[in-house]
């Protein structure tokens, strides 16, 4: 769930934002503790409750991937019926989430989820500040003949809508089993374009098919999206409203990927102010693209990337970035001893900065020694293409469509604005 300075109206918005927590840092998780990877081919423990990570099979046939559906109902008991941790009130005495003892808010089944598998983590909170988490992240690995694939997702329920957080874990969910049917599927292996396109086409159709279960259509459920798929030292990251994508590294190369589709960055685009003066408006945080039943047409933006030494993918929800917008800065709080605890690092930075939001992260590490590029270089020698278009709803074999050999990714004149969480 995101959140704006701007107050409600009619076009932004506001979440109800709810009590604080009693005090700050990561809630530690119902039982169990994070456990190390288990290696290929076995799920790995998930850490919020000692609950093995969904598995669609062995890493090296069907692929893995986490399944915070799966996990949310297995713990859900456990922490349902628990006692209040403040004042240790039996669960009878709870009323509509609250302690009938102490008044304490009682933890809920979203609050704080942690997943690692393979190489990979993913971290999402519920923030200091709001009532529910509306985030939604997922993983996936496969072998191919051309080495491990990761794949992830960050989705950010939008809060001016109803359904938020049913959209951002549908759309998580099947963007990476997605791409992970897709890999099984073509036994030659699937380029990073296509699986980037399929995952991406999927999360659209997953938030859009909300729909169809019930709710208004005056008022449908809505997500952001980042998605990101990685092989061999190359990776297509793809993105659709305003969370981020960036590039961590100890090098001094570490970066922000992906730009945000909102009313600040298309009105800096146009010039019409500075980024600065943009970012400081009442309007900044209002989207100008999200997947829902009421998205905009067009395509998303994509990059691909290939970096000159190791580092991190870092997908993250403006729960993060909007305490810590520096590549750099981020950058610093990994170790790279642990790549759970670098993603809970993250997490905490931007719970110790106020929490005011939904704070949701995942970690790929991307290293160009592990393989060769799937694509030729650019003219100039680069493998960062900068942003460029990628087809939604297709599920075909098309190559991204052509966004004019300008890098701008193409713009949506005329779009309408759905108010920013």
């Amino acid at each position: 769930m995101t959140e704006s300075s701007a107050p409600p109206s009619a076009t932004n918005g506001s979440d109800d934002p709810g009590p604080d927590r009693s005090s700050p840092g990561r809630p530690t998780p119902p039982s169990g503790t994070p456990v190390p990877d288990t290696g290929p081919g076995v799920a790995d423990p998930d850490p919020t409750g000692g609950v093995p990570v969904q598995s669609v099979g062995p890493a090296g046939t069907a692929g893995e991937h986490t399944d915070l559906r799966a996990v949310l109902e297995a713990t859900r008991a456990e922490i349902e019926e628990a006692d209040c941790p403040e004042c240790g009130a039996d669960a009878g005495q709870a009323v509509e989430g609250v302690c009938g003892n102490c008044g304490t808010r009682r933890p809920a089944v979203r609050d704080h989820v942690e997943f690692r598998l393979g190489p990979g983590a993913a971290v999402t909170d519920r923030g200091l500040r709001r009532r529910r988490n509306e985030d939604a992240c997922a993983l996936g690995r496969i072998a191919t003949p051309t080495g491990e694939l990761l794949l992830g997702a960050v989705c950010d329920g939008v809060a001016s809508a109803r359904r938020g957080d049913e959209a951002s874990l549908a759309a998580a969910e099947a963007a990476v089993a997605a791409g992970l049917t897709r890999v099984t599927a073509h036994h030659d292996g699937a380029g990073l374009d296509a699986l980037a396109a399929t995952a991406a086409s999927a999360a659209a159709e997953a938030a859009a098919d909300l729909l169809r279960y019930g709710g208004d259509p005056n008022d449908p459920p809505a997500t952001t999206y980042t998605g990101a798929v990685t092989r061999a030292g190359s990776a297509v990251v793809s993105w659709v409203g305003d969370s981020r994508v960036y590039w961590l590294a100890s090098d001094g190369t570490s970066q922000l990927l992906s730009t945000d589709d909102s009313w600040a960055e298309e009105i800096a685009a146009a010039g019409v102010m500075s980024r600065e003066q943009a970012h400081a408006d009442r309007r900044a945080h209002v989207l100008t693209r999200w997947l829902g039943h009421d998205s905009p047409e067009g395509p998303a933006r994509a990059r691909r990337f290939r970096p000159a030494g190791p580092g991190y993918l870092l997908l993250c929800s403006d729960g993060v970035w909007n305490h810590i917008p520096d590549a750099d800065r981020l950058a610093a709080l990994l170790t790279g001893d642990d790549v759970l605890a670098d993603a809970r690092a993250l997490v905490d930075a931007a719970l110790a900065d106020g929490g005011h939001d939904n704070a949701t992260v995942a970690l790929l590490p991307l290293d160009p020694a592990d393989g060769e590029g799937e694509w030729d270089p650019r003219p100039d020698g680069s493998d960062d293409t900068g942003p460029i278009l990628i087809p939604l709803g297709d599920d075909d074999d098309d190559e991204y469509g052509d966004d004019g050999g300008d890098g701008s990714g193409g713009a949506y004149p005329g779009d309408p604005t759905r108010s920013r969480p």
